[in-house]
This record gives C-alpha cells, sequence and structure tokens, in this order.
C-alpha cells in the first residue's frame, strides 16, 4: 500500500508522457511519412506539455497530503490531531485530496521564500549541477553516454537557448518537482527517516530517466534536493534547486567561454570558487535552520 501510494503518482505522468508521445508520433511521423528526425524536432514541447498536464492532479494530491500531516500532527509547528482511530500503526490514512481545500496558500507551502533566500537556492542548484556532472563524468566511460548525447543533440538541435531555459530550466524542473520531492519523498517521509526516504526517492527520479548516465546524476541530485527541501521548510526550495542546476547546466558552457575570451582564467577560477563557497555555505544555512527549530517538519 505505502509504495502504491508512492509510486502512482510517477504512473501519472508516465502515462500522460505515453499518450503524448505515440500522438506526437502519429501526427508527426506516420501519418506524413517524415523521418523520426521530425519528432526529435518537436520532443522538447512533448516534454513540457507532459509536464505542465500531469501537475495538474498532483498538485491537488498535494494539498490533500497537506492536510492530512496537518490534522494528524505530524508537522512540528501544528498541533490539532485527529482522534487515535484516525492513526493506524503509525502511518495516515487517506482521507482524500479534497480534504485540503481550506489550507491557505502560505502553509501549504511552508512560508515565502525571499528574494535573496530564490537567489541562494539557485546558486547552490547551479553548485549542485556542476559538480554533480563533474562527478558523474569521471565515470562516464562506465555509463554509455553516447545514447543520452545523441538523442540530446536531436532535441536541442534548432532550438534557441532561450526556448531551452524555459522547457528545460524552468518548466521540466517544476514538473518533476511536484512529483518527486512534493508527492514520492513527502509521501515515504511520512513512514521513513528523511535520509532513507530521500535515498529512495533519489533512486526512483534517477530510474525514471531511464539511461544510465542520467540516472546517476539524477539520483544524486534527487537525493540532495530532498534533504534540502527538508531542512529549508519552503516547498519551493528543491524547485528553485533543480531549476538552478539545469539552467546553469545549459549556460554554463558558453559563460566560462565567454569569460576565458573577455576576462581570462582567472575570472573563471574566480566564479568557481564563489559557487563552491556560496553552494557549501547555503547547505550549512539549511541545515542549521533545520537543527534551531528541532528538526522538525513543516512540509
Amino acid at each position: 500500500m505505502l509504495a502504491w501510494k508512492c509510486l502512482y503518482p510517477i504512473g501519472i505522468h508516465f502515462a500522460i508522457s505515453q499518450v503524448l508521445s505515440y500522438l506526437g508520433m502519429y501526427l508527426l511521423v506516420w501519418r506524413t511519412g517524415a523521418d523520426i528526425t521530425a519528432y526529435y524536432q518537436q520532443a522538447l514541447l512533448l516534454t513540457g506539455l507532459t509536464g505542465i498536464l500531469a501537475s495538474v492532479p498532483c498538485i491537488w494530491l498535494y494539498r490533500g497530503d497537506y492536510r492530512r500531516r496537518s490534522l494528524t500532527g505530524i508537522l512540528g509547528r501544528l498541533g490539532k490531531k485527529l482522534p487515535p482511530a484516525s492513526i493506524s500503526d503509525g502511518r495516515i490514512q487517506d482521507f482524500g485530496a479534497g480534504s485540503g481545500k481550506n489550507v491557505s496558500c502560505s502553509s501549504l507551502i511552508g512560508g515565502h521564500l525571499h528574494i535573496p533566500e530564490m537567489i541562494m537556492f539557485l546558486v547552490i542548484g547551479a553548485f549542485l549541477g556542476q559538480y554533480g556532472n563533474i562527478l558523474v563524468g569521471l565515470f562516464q566511460q562506465y555509463l554509455n553516454p553516447e545514447v543520452y548525447q545523441e538523442t540530446q543533440s536531436l532535441i536541442s538541435d534548432g532550438k534557441s537557448i532561450w526556448s531551452l531555459i524555459f522547457w528545460m530550466g524552468i518548466i521540466a524542473p517544476l514538473a518533476e518537482e511536484i512529483i518527486f520531492r512534493w508527492l514520492v519523498f513527502l509521501r515515504m517521509r511520512d513512514n521513513m527517516r528523511v535520509v532513507t526516504a530521500a535515498l529512495l526517492s533519489g533512486l526512483c527520479f534517477g530510474i525514471y530517466h531511464m539511461n544510465l548516465l542520467q540516472g546517476v546524476y539524477a539520483t544524486i541530485l534527487g537525493a540532495l534536493f530532498a534533504l534540502l527541501l527538508e531542512w529549508s521548510g519552503k516547498l519551493f526550495t528543491s524547485v528553485l534547486l533543480h531549476m538552478g542546476a539545469n539552467i546553469w547546466s545549459l549556460i554554463v558552457s558558453d559563460v566560462m567561454l565567454y569569460m576565458l575570451d573577455h576576462t581570462g582564467t582567472m575570472s573563471v577560477m574566480v566564479l568557481n570558487v564563489f559557487l563552491v563557497l556560496a553552494g557549501t555555505y547555503g547547505i550549512w544555512y539549511c541545515y542549521r535552520k533545520y537543527q534551531k527549530r528541532g528538526c522538525t517538519r513543516k512540509i
């Protein structure tokens, strides 16, 4: 029952992706007799639409989850509890997603993020993304990167950087965080220790990418995003982390080349030192806040 509750949100995304994928294949390839590259040229759009459509029911499900957590006293700052009959063996029963309709927006997201915090999480995401890629790159000879790189080339060829940032840097991270952190991780967290839930949800995130190279990278970052989501207690933390990682991965090569050409090697070194220091400090800052509130959950 727990496995089903944690994993069926992924099934929602998968089902929608398959419907749109086959519809795209029919309209772009089978019906017209065009080459498969015609499909890949629109794959970015189809992926983005999948994320948008899957997010709608998943946000509704999260509202119900939050309502259940507040009623059963799981959230450390909320004292209202249901009678013991509503809780079975320490595990939360399903009261229905619609029960969250009276929860305020501010409480649903764990409180608002201020602009400095938003910038901090984007920078932490860029730091994790850059050094996660470097770590995975050390083992890429064992991870068969050619297939992934060829597919990504087919998808991104001919696309402007702004199109890539919108679909891969904003829409995709938002949809994936709603599913894998807001639902999968937080539902696992209801019944597991935070580290266990972070690792398992990260593994689910990695497996769902369906290729070894991206899967290892996504597993590592997925687990870290989950931990930082717990520590910060702000729902959009993981979204900003993911956006920072994806956007930076899209622009980092151009940024580094521009800096090398115009400002020299030293500026590139300074930028990397800044990422390391700012990212490390941001992670420490989140963990300290988590400790100061007694390691209690807010979302």
